[in-house]
């Protein structure tokens, strides 16, 4: 994947849909993509994960077991698909815990470091306020 395709994937994600072009090719530099087969696993420690094709099985670290079966995740958390982003939250909250996922079928994400992101927001306060913009209106959208 390319760097043109990292941006466009980047840009087709909802919560960095209203970031100016210029920030999100800034987060392609430095975003590192991956193809997951069925079982293997990511975590959100020091990374945010966008998921471009295909479906994560999600849960808090806090809930469960790291080594926990695709069955056991689903049932502490849920599923992450095309355009959900996970481990946003600990950008600005790192105590918040970790997330594990799971590719329950092949699947393409694309990894951002969480201190890259931080770097790029605190750069320019427009996509801080896009991405917080964003990310709220996500949240108030799950609540009704």
């Amino acid at each position: 994947m390319d760097l043109l395709e990292r941006a466009r994937a980047l840009a087709a994600c909802p919560l960095f849909a209203d970031l100016a072009p210029a920030v999100v090719i800034r987060l392609a530099e430095r975003a590192r993509p991956a193809t997951l087969e069925p079982g293997e696993r990511r975590t959100t420690d020091d990374t945010v994960w966008i998921i471009v094709a295909g479906s994560l099985v999600i849960a808090s670290r806090a809930a469960m077991s790291a080594v926990a079966s695709i069955s056991t995740t689903r049932r502490h958390g849920g599923t992450a698909t095309a355009g959900m982003v996970l481990g946003l939250i600990r950008v600005i909250a790192p105590a918040t815990p970790a997330l594990d996922a799971v590719a329950e079928q092949p699947s393409t994400v694309i990894g951002v470091a969480l201190d890259d992101i931080r770097d790029v927001l605190e750069e320019d306060p427009v996509a801080l306020s896009a991405l917080s913009g964003a990310l709220a209106k996500r949240l108030l959208e799950g609540t009704t």
